[in-house]
């Protein structure tokens, strides 16, 4: 086992080079001993990161920062301490896909064939430091999943290989969804795999569906009747393989997709306007790239998302920034942003995590000594 625990010199804040205050260095706590890969396709070694790829980030209601990682399982951070957790805690799998925690402070974790994980707080200090494991032994549809939301009613939904299902926090529940209608679905990983997931300020399911398209669904209904939607790109959708989907605070829909890039979807218009409901950003050659996701909307009411090989871009209301290399993001596959309740402004992808200074607007990586506080 590959176990380091530093304790980081130092307990007063410390002065930077510009004359900033800079936080102390964390305590470092590794319980590691899942191998990382050495020689892979991509670069791995990104000495000054935290990690070689972030997917997913989240801040619990104790203010505790978690990260969801290729490889290095969670990584959390509280109280100036910088914690790895892999098959210390059961996760042995290459990806963490989600994080979402319920009203009662449980985290739940969704992985790449290993099923659900759940984080009780109050059983932290147990053999494996509060986490328990759910699989398709336990009803799960499929151990291999990534996309997850928790309902208002306490009810968690889970998007699976073979489709989607509720978890009530003693059973699983499968949905019964119509058939794939793609044409060319059996090209993708699995024609019943949900690609994206999220519940409205409705109280309506969202989600996309392998080269299916976006589906609405009320889960107060019951039979045919829950599915009220479905959206093709004969209804105006760029591209029927969504990869992101995010509702802001005006109500509207701002998508990702494989293969067609940004668009911004109002449906309250769609009985008016129809197809013109959707605003293809991509398509209309407004902005560059094709596969697109990462959606977050910030206090100030912007919106940004990200386009791989094209950087990350701000949405003002009225025109795009576009933010790369010049602006200190190295990474051109960002698929994680967050803002936390210390204003701090956090971007995860492939290459790290990084931080944005609103002040300068740059971006600025973080490892495992910081930038923190």
């Amino acid at each position: 086992m590959r176990t380091i625990i530093c304790q980081a010199l130092g307990s007063l804040l410390l002065l930077s080079c510009n004359g900033q205050p800079t936080s102390k260095a964390p305590v470092l706590i590794m319980n590691d001993t899942v191998p990382i890969p050495t020689e892979w396709f991509l670069k791995l070694d990104y000495p000054e990161q935290l990690c070689h790829w972030v997917r997913h980030m989240r801040q619990d209601r104790s203010g505790t920062l978690w990260f969801g990682t290729n490889h290095y399982g969670l990584i959390r951070y509280a109280n100036d301490t910088l914690e790895y957790l892999a098959d210390s805690a059961g996760i042995t799998t290459g990806r963490i896909n989600g994080i979402v925690e319920g009203a009662d402070g449980i985290l739940w974790v969704a992985t790449d064939g290993e099923g659900l994980f759940k984080y009780d707080p109050a059983t932290r200090y147990s053999a494996r430091h509060g986490f328990s494991h759910l699989t398709t032994k336990d009803g799960l549809l499929h151990n291999e999943f990534g996309n997850m939301a928790m309902g208002r009613d306490g009810v968690l939904w889970v998007g699976t290989t073979n489709g989607l299902c509720t978890y009530d926090g003693r059973n699983f529940t499968a949905i019964d969804l119509p058939p794939n209608t793609a044409v060319d679905s059996v090209s993708g990983l699995s024609p019943t795999r949900i690609t994206f997931l999220m519940e409205d300020s409705q109280g309506k399911i969202w989600f996309g569906r392998e080269r299916d398209g976006l589906f609405q669904f009320d889960p107060k209904e019951t039979g045919p009747r829950r599915i009220l939607k479905h959206y093709t790109v004969e209804d105006g959708l760029p591209d029927s393989s969504v990869s992101g989907l995010m509702e802001d605070s005006k109500g509207r829909l701002w998508l990702g997709s494989m293969f067609g890039g940004v668009s911004l979807f109002d449906p309250s218009a769609v009985d008016e306007k129809g197809s013109k409901a959707f605003t293809n950003f991509t398509k209309d050659g407004v902005i560059q790239g094709v596969e697109a996701g990462a959606f977050y909307e910030d206090r100030a009411g912007h919106i940004w998302f990200a386009a791989e090989h094209q950087g990350v871009f701000r949405y003002d209301g009225t025109s795009f920034t576009n933010y790369g290399p010049k602006d200190g993001m190295s990474s051109g596959g960002i698929i994680a942003i967050m803002e936390d309740r210390e204003d701090r402004f956090w971007f995860g992808g492939f290459g790290g995590l990084f931080r944005f200074d609103r002040k300068t607007s740059r971006f600025t990586p973080v490892g495992k000594q910081g930038p923190w506080n």
